[in-house]
């Protein structure tokens, strides 16, 4: 059985006399680097398709005397806070209706992927109507879970989870495009920031104890012993296993049971001797191939969060399927009587 996943341009869209609907996508050789033969033999198979657009498309408020935006935003060390404007600002002082001013909605938008970082940064703004770990999901969709799949473990339908976070997404857009703005003003990229920031696995963010967000400690006293740039849940100091992001679990399962019976070095030598591939710990379509990503880790003296880069990935992205890879890793080891 096939799986490929890609992004293309939705070109058109025609509704058959039959009642079929054909939909053309556009979809460059670039992207299906390697996925040509996969796609090939799908000819003529049925599928499961899932469209999800990669940009957020939202309304600015604009005063329509001043054609100036009614909300601006200011960013303080990554934190996004909501501006009021002067007359506003001056009424609530004494006490003084608000002006009348007459608005209009200006369309904008901004790529998801923006978006998402900024959610996974845990800064992103709080709603009470919408009250939903939108980190939570947004990690799990990063980690190729599906929007069915959280929908059912809510009891609601897929259009309802996708109807929320569409909602949340188009509510932050405002913030996430400050904070965007300001990252490249500070020369950060905002995949930077997201890891500088990182969501801790109950979905809160790192916080030093003044509650300043912490973006790095150049001295390393923030990272693991090995300097990893993250703890992987089975090098974690607590003896309990961390929420994985890719399951959204967080009681111990059986195949957390196998990784903790063995010997991480143990474990670490299997893998480089038999160097077993798994398809579902996948990115972008693509088994992550961890044998040599590990052996690169050792042998080149790299971080992870290094190498989580070279292979477009964030660091929380490739830690949540390293660590499913491990699981999956031990129980293969185990089966083999490898296990000491």
């Amino acid at each position: 059985m096939g799986y490929l996943d890609f992004k293309g341009l939705v070109k058109k869209v025609d509704l058959k006399a039959d009642g079929d609907v054909n939909i053309l996508l556009c979809v460059s050789g670039e992207e299906l680097r390697g996925k040509i033969e996969w796609l090939h033999e799908m000819i003529g198979d049925k599928v499961t398709a899932s469209f999800d657009s990669t940009v957020v498309n939202y309304n600015i408020e604009i005063n329509a005397r001043t054609e100036k935006p009614i909300r601006t935003y200011k960013v303080d060390n990554g934190i996004v806070s909501e501006v009021k404007p002067e007359g506003e600002q001056l009424s609530m002082d004494l006490g003084l209706p608000a002006e009348k001013i007459e608005i209009k909605q200006q369309p904008a938008e901004i790529d998801l992927s923006v978006i998402e970082e900024f959610i996974q940064s845990g800064l992103a703004p709080t709603y009470e109507d919408l009250d939903y770990d939108f980190v939570a999901f947004s990690l799990r969709l990063a980690s190729g879970e599906t929007y069915m799949k959280i929908a059912s473990e809510l009891g609601i339908s897929s259009g309802k989870i996708v109807e929320k976070i569409d909602e949340y997404r188009k509510r932050v857009a405002p913030s996430a495009a400050a904070w965007h703005e300001w990252m490249q003003s500070q020369g950060v990229a905002p995949s930077a920031a997201a890891e500088a920031a990182p969501v801790t696995e109950d979905g809160g963010s790192a916080e030093g104890e003044s509650g300043d967000m912490v973006i790095e400690e150049v001295d390393g006293s923030n990272q693991n012993e090995e300097g990893n740039g993250f703890t992987p849940d089975w090098e974690s100091d607590s003896g309990q296993p961390a929420v994985d992001p890719a399951s959204g679990e967080g009681q111990p399962s059986s195949d957390q049971d196998e990784a903790d019976d063995v010997d991480k070095e143990q474990l670490d030598a299997f893998i480089l001797a038999e160097r077993p591939i798994f398809a579902e710990v996948e990115y972008n379509g693509q088994p992550v191939p961890f044998p040599d990503l590990l052996e690169k880790r050792l042998k080149e003296n790299k971080v992870w969060r290094e190498i989580a880069n070279e292979n477009g990935m964030t660091s929380g992205q490739l830690s949540s399927r390293y660590s499913v890879y491990r699981k999956l890793a031990a129980k293969k080891m185990k089966s083999s009587g490898g296990a000491a």
